[in-house]
C-alpha cells in the first residue's frame, strides 16, 4: 500500500502524525516547526495537483499565460516609474537639503569674517548682537582674543557654553568648517583666526532644529543621532520615529532616503587628531503635500509656503511693531490664497486627480476588451487542438480511417489537411517498414554468405603466420582476400577492391572467388593469373565497375616472393635484417579497363627471410579519417608495421586495428576495411 501513495504524499502523512505527536510528547517549539512543515507540503502537493488538473489542456494554459502577459508589465511599469518618481523627488529633494547647509556654513564664514576684520573686542561684542537673534535656540557663539600665545575668550553665547569643551587651543583648533563632533552632540559650523582673534560659529544639529528649518521642500529631516549610523542598523529606530508625535503634520510617509555626510570626531582623538567619520539623516518625502500642490497652481504652493514660515516667526515672538507687520503680511497672504484657490475651484482645468482616473479606467477598458479577445482566439486554436488530439488517439489506436474537419480558412486547415495526410500515408509507411526490415534481414543473412565465402581470419602454416581484417562499410562488403597454399611449393596471398559497394560489389566479390581458385591450380605466376582474370571478367563487368588486387605468390621452395599489382594500394614489406620497410608498387592496371593489358603488369621478385612482414591493406585502411577529417596515411601504417614487427601476426592486426579504431573516434567507415598481415617465421 505505501508503494502506491505518492512520495510527497507519504512525506505529508509522516509530517502530520510527527506533529500530532510532538503536541502530546514534546515541546511547543517542535510541534509548531512540523505544523508549518505539514503546512507547507500540503501547498506544494495542492499545486501540483491543480497544475495537474487545470492546467493540462491548452485552452487554460493559454488563458493563464495571456493574463501573466498582461499583468506582468503593468506591475512592472508601475514599479519602474513609482522608484523613478521617488527617485527624482528624492534627489531635488537632497539637493534643496544640502544647498540649505552649504548656504549656513557660507553665511558663517562671512558673519566670522567680518567680525575678525573688526579687531576690536568691544565692536565685535556690539555688532555680534544683531547676528545672535538668529535661530537663538541652535545658534553658538564663541570669540577669542590672543594674549601670551594662547587665546582667550571674550564673549560666549549662550553665557554657560562649555569654554573646555570649546577650546580655541586644543584640537578643535585646526578645524575648519563642516560638520564636527564634540561632548557627545553633533554640530556645524565654522572656525576662523585673523590677527590676533579667533571666532566660532556652528549651530547645534538635533530634532529640533531640522523641524525649524524653513520649509522650502515637501520633505521633513529624521535626525538620527551623533553617532556613526546606517540605514539598516536604524531601521527599527526610523521606524519609532515616524510615529512620534513630533511628525503629526506629515500624513504619510514613503521613501525614506538617506544623506550621507562626513564629521570630525572631537570625542575620538587618536594622535591627538580627531577620528573623521560618516554619518547620515534621512530625507522623508510628504506626498500628501506633493499631491496637494499638484490640485492647486504654482503661485498658491508658494503663497502656502510663505504663510507657514510667517506663522512660525510670530510664534517665536519678538519686537511689537514687527510683530504686528508680520501678521499683517500673514493676513494678505491668506486673503490671497482664498482667492486662487477659489479661482482654481472654478477654473475650468481638469483636476489631475480626474484625469488619473479616467487614464486608469480607458486604460482598464481596453484590457478587459483584450482579454476578451485573446480568449476568443483561444477558443479558436484550443478546439482545433482538441480535434487534433482526438484524431491522434483514434491512430494511436489503429484507426487510420479518420479524418479531421475543421471548417477554417486560416493555418489550422492547413494544419487539419497535414494532419489526414499523415494519417493516410501511416499505413503505406507501415507496409514499407515491414519490407524494410525483410530487406535487411535478407542483407543480414547474405553477409552471413559472404563471410562463408572468406577464409578465417587466421591462418598459420609452417613458414608462414598469416591474420587479416574484413569490416564492411554497409551490410556487405565489396572487399575480399584470399589465401592458397600448396605445402612445400608456394603460398599464394591476394587482396581485392571492387568497385562500389554493397550487392553489386558483394557479386562481383563472389565471383571473383571463384575464378581465382581455379586459376590458382594452374600454377601460373601472379601476371597472368591477373590477366587470365581480366579476360574471364570483361563480359560480367559494367562500364563502370572494376577490381583492384594486390597478388603475392610466395615460392617456398627458393625463399622469394613474385609480386604483381593490378591497381591497388601499394604493399608494405617489412626486412628484418634492416628493420625498415619499404612500400612496394609495381605497375598494373586495375581489372575490367578499357586499356588493360597484360604487359602492362609488372612483376615484382624479391627475398625473403624469417621475421619478414607483408602487409596488404585497401583504402579503406590508409584513407580512415577522424573528426579534424586528417586521414591515417601510409606513413603512419609503415611507423605501425616497424614498432609493431617483434609482434605475432595477430598481434599486429589488433594493434593496427585498435589504433585505426582510436584514430577515427567513432567516425563512420566511409568504405569497406580489409587488411592481411603475413609474417615469415
Amino acid at each position: 500500500m505505501l508503494k502506491k501513495l505518492h512520495k510527497l504524499n507519504l512525506a505529508i502523512i509522516l509530517s502530520a502524525v510527527a506533529a500530532i505527536l510532538a503536541y502530546f510528547f514534546f515541546q511547543p517549539g517542535t510541534f509548531q516547526f512540523f505544523l508549518l512543515l505539514t503546512i507547507i507540503l500540503a501547498f506544494v502537493r495542492l499545486l501540483g495537483i491543480i497544475r495537474r488538473r487545470l492546467l493540462w489542456k491548452i485552452r487554460n494554459r493559454l488563458i493563464i499565460s495571456s493574463l501573466f502577459f498582461i499583468v506582468t508589465p503593468i506591475v512592472l511599469i508601475t514599479v519602474f516609474f513609482y522608484l523613478i518618481i521617488n527617485l527624482i523627488i528624492t534627489q531635488y529633494n537632497t539637493a534643496i537639503f544640502e544647498n540649505l547647509m552649504v548656504n549656513e556654513i557660507r553665511s558663517f564664514e562671512e558673519s566670522s569674517g567680518y567680525y575678525l576684520g573688526l579687531a576690536d573686542d568691544v565692536r565685535i561684542k556690539l555688532e555680534v548682537q544683531r547676528f545672535k537673534n538668529r535661530k537663538p535656540r541652535f545658534l553658538n557663539l564663541a570669540f577669542f582674543k590672543e594674549t601670551d600665545g594662547r587665546y582667550q575668550a571674550f564673549f560666549t553665547y549662550p553665557g554657560d557654553l562649555p569654554l573646555e569643551t570649546f577650546d580655541a587651543n586644543g584640537p578643535l583648533a585646526k578645524f575648519q568648517a563642516g560638520y564636527f563632533k564634540v561632548g557627545g552632540v553633533l554640530y556645524h559650523g565654522v572656525h576662523q583666526q585673523r590677527g590676533g582673534y579667533a571666532a566660532l560659529i556652528f549651530e547645534t544639529l538635533n530634532q529640533e532644529f531640522f523641524d525649524a528649518m524653513p520649509p522650502i521642500g515637501d520633505f521633513k529631516v529624521l535626525f538620527m543621532g551623533a553617532g556613526g549610523n546606517t540605514l539598516s542598523a536604524s531601521s527599527q529606530e526610523m521606524s519609532e520615529r515616524l510615529n512620534d508625535k513630533d511628525f503629526v503634520g506629515f500624513e504619510k510617509y514613503h521613501f525614506p532616503f538617506p544623506f550621507t555626510f562626513r564629521f570630525w570626531d572631537f570625542d575620538d582623538l587618536k594622535n591627538g587628531q580627531p577620528t573623521l567619520k560618516f554619518n547620515m539623516f534621512l530625507l522623508i518625502n510628504d506626498y500628501s503635500k506633493i499631491m496637494q500642490k499638484l490640485k492647486t497652481s504654482d503661485r498658491a504652493a508658494m503663497l502656502q509656503d510663505q504663510a507657514k514660515v510667517l506663522e512660525k516667526e510670530i510664534s517665536r515672538g519678538g519686537d511689537q511693531a514687527a510683530l504686528m507687520s508680520k501678521s499683517q503680511q500673514l493676513d494678505e497672504l491668506k486673503k490671497e490664497l482664498q482667492v486662487l484657490q477659489k479661482r482654481d475651484s472654478q477654473s475650468s482645468v481638469f483636476p489631475i486627480s480626474v484625469l488619473v482616473r479616467f487614464m486608469l479606467g480607458l486604460f482598464g477598458f481596453f484590457i478587459v476588451i483584450s482579454f476578451f479577445i485573446g480568449l476568443r482566439m483561444v477558443r479558436v486554436i484550443t478546439r482545433a487542438v482538441n480535434e487534433l488530439t482526438k484524431g491522434t488517439e483514434k491512430i494511436r489506436r489503429g484507426d487510420f480511417s479518420y479524418r479531421i474537419r475543421i471548417k477554417s480558412q486560416e493555418q489550422m486547415h492547413f494544419l487539419a489537411e497535414s494532419f489526414n495526410d499523415m494519417a493516410s500515408g501511416i499505413g503505406r509507411l507501415l507496409s514499407e517498414e515491414k519490407e524494410k526490415q525483410r530487406l535487411q534481414e535478407e542483407l543480414r543473412i547474405a553477409r552471413g554468405i559472404q563471410l562463408k565465402l572468406l577464409p578465417a581470419d587466421h591462418f598459420a602454416c609452417p613458414e608462414f603466420n598469416i591474420a587479416a581484417v574484413n569490416i564492411p562499410a554497409t551490410e556487405i562488403a565489396g572487399d575480399y582476400f584470399d589465401y592458397f597454399h600448396r605445402p612445400g611449393k608456394f603460398l599464394s596471398v591476394l587482396v581485392a577492391d571492387v568497385s562500389g559497394k554493397g550487392a553489386q560489389a558483394a557479386f562481383y566479390m563472389a565471383e571473383l572467388k571463384g575464378i581465382m581458385n581455379c586459376l590458382q591450380k594452374t600454377g601460373q605466376e601472379p601476371a597472368a593469373i591477373l590477366s587470365e582474370c581480366n579476360v574471364i571478367l570483361q563480359s560480367s563487368f559494367e562500364k563502370v565497375t572494376f577490381i583492384t588486387i594486390n597478388l603475392v605468390r610466395f615460392d617456398l621452395q627458393n625463399k622469394n616472393l613474385i609480386f604483381s599489382r593490378s591497381g591497388h594500394t601499394p604493399a608494405l614489406f617489412y626486412q628484418s635484417d634492416k628493420q625498415a620497410c619499404l612500400e612496394l608498387s609495381p605497375h598494373g592496371m586495375a581489372l575490367g579497363l578499357n586499356n588493360f593489358s597484360q604487359e602492362g603488369i609488372e612483376e615484382l621478385r624479391l627475398p625473403y627471410q624469417r621475421g619478414d612482414i607483408l602487409f596488404f591493406f585497401s583504402d579503406g585502411l590508409s584513407e580512415i579519417m577522424n573528426q579534424e577529417e586528417q586521414i591515417l596515411g601510409v606513413a603512419e601504417l609503415k611507423n605501425m608495421l616497424v614498432g609493431y614487427a617483434a609482434l605475432s601476426a595477430l598481434e599486429i592486426k589488433e594493434k593496427i586495428l585498435a589504433r585505426a579504431i582510436a584514430f577515427a573516434a567513432g567516425q563512420a567507415n566511409a568504405d569497406d576495411l580489409t587488411f592481411v598481415v603475413m609474417k615469415v617465421r
